[in-house]
């Protein structure tokens, strides 16, 4: 399944405010990737609040390929999780 955050996130009808800043975006990612490996994925937070914070920092103007990808890869692992035990 081909993944495009930039469509879902328009989708989620985010506002610039609510976007993350740049300069945060890299610890961000570094926070979801730790939250949604194995013992996270079964945290007291509904995957759609985890969907939307991945949503969110890929709205964030200028983030570079290589963030963007890491975020597409966290969707993947995302959607795995959800139809495994969803």
């Amino acid at each position: 399944m081909e993944v495009n955050l930039a469509t879902d996130t328009r989708r989620w009808g985010l506002s610039a405010s609510n976007r993350h800043a740049l300069r945060n975006a890299e610890a961000e990612i570094a926070n979801l990737e730790k939250a949604l490996s194995a013992g996270g994925m079964h945290s007291i937070f509904a995957q759609t609040y985890w969907r939307r914070r991945l949503y969110e920092i890929h709205a964030t103007p200028g983030l570079p390929l290589p963030q963007r990808l890491k975020l597409d890869k966290l969707l993947t692992v995302l959607k795995r999780h959800e139809k495994q035990y969803g």
